[in-house]
């Protein structure tokens, strides 16, 4: 069974991340890592010791998506070690064709200003994003010699992938007997965020997502990227259930024409008023109303009309 090693999360409202050790065969691999600080360095480093395992044990590294709380601390790992880098093939195909990270987040401010996003907040999204902050840590991650998995391809550690697109168009659940590391697909108490991916044609982040839950139900016990073990196929159905729930939010939402951002104004968060949320919170929370407003589109029960270069969406009767 694997032991976890609580990755400190510092100035993130999750407070940790989960980094998974597996035995393989005489070495370790890892499931998922963490994020690139000192505190996160030495948690991960603390918890490896006191496992008894030095970071050049470690054979294997698999990330279940590319955010900055599972993946930039790879680049410390990767001057200690010389593992095998494992992640979803959608991801690394995503990544490859927008660029990298940071070409991706300014074309999805670009876009947002299209969703009625106002200036000053595009720019208070561009200091805080994490995509900007570890940047450089992005990229030192992104020029290691992946490998790309497909859904349902055996792996090392007796690991099987399963491709979970929908947080990200790459997010990949590792498979055992018996259970399975969910990353951020499932978690225990909060819905991972689903946000609108506006560079992969065709890709509708929320259906994906919805297909995806039903994937992994009978995969028995989860262990999450957050929080503790959780019974996956419960959680799915509280998850479903969550999302019934903010379609007709949405919908609501654009009763009168409203942009992406208005509606995300609308709504009424977990968090609390979109207008109490820090920026970095607005961003997650607008890219939620789009998913959710591109599916009921795609269901006909939303249109989307573009005005002097703004996108206003309304309900169809």
């Amino acid at each position: 069974m694997a032991k976890r090693i609580r990755v400190p999360l510092p100035g993130m409202e999750l407070g940790h991340v989960n980094a998974y050790l597996l035995e393989c065969g005489g070495e370790y691999g890892l499931i998922d890592v963490g994020l690139a600080t000192y505190d996160a360095a030495v948690g991960l480093l603390r918890g490896l010791k006191e496992l008894g395992i030095k970071p050049s044990d470690i054979g294997y590294v698999f990330a279940t998506h590319y955010h900055a709380d599972h993946i930039t601390l790879i680049s410390l790992l990767s001057q200690l070690a010389s593992p095998e880098y494992y992640m979803g093939e959608a991801e690394l195909a995503f990544l490859q064709g927008v660029g990298g990270v940071s070409q991706f987040f300014s074309r999805l401010l670009e876009e947002f200003k299209r969703h009625g996003v106002p200036q000053q907040l595009l720019d208070e999204m561009a200091r805080v994003a994490p995509m900007v902050r570890f940047k450089k840590a992005f990229e030192d991650v992104f020029d290691l010699p992946w490998r790309g998995v497909k859904d349902g391809e055996a792996l090392p550690c007796g690991l099987r992938a399963v491709a979970t697109p929908g947080h990200t168009p790459g997010h990949v659940v590792y498979a055992a007997q018996g259970y399975a590391f969910t990353g951020d697909h499932v978690l225990p108490k909060i819905t991972p965020n689903v946000s609108w991916w506006f560079e992969v044609e065709g890709f509708n982040p929320l259906a994906e997502y919805l297909k995806s839950l039903e994937k992994v139900k009978a995969l028995g016990r989860g262990l999450p990227a957050h929080g503790d073990e959780l019974d996956i196929g419960k959680r799915v159905e509280e998850i479903e259930g969550h999302h019934r729930e903010r379609l007709e939010d949405v919908s609501k939402a654009v009763e009168e024409p409203a942009t992406a951002f208005e509606a995300a104004r609308r709504i009424r968060w977990d968090i609390g008023p979109f207008d109490s949320l820090d920026p970095y919170n607005k961003l997650f929370a607008i890219g939620e109303a789009l998913a959710h407003l591109y599916y009921l589109e795609s269901l006909g029960a939303v249109e989307a009309v573009e005005r002097g270069g703004v996108v206003v969406w309304r309900r169809k009767l």
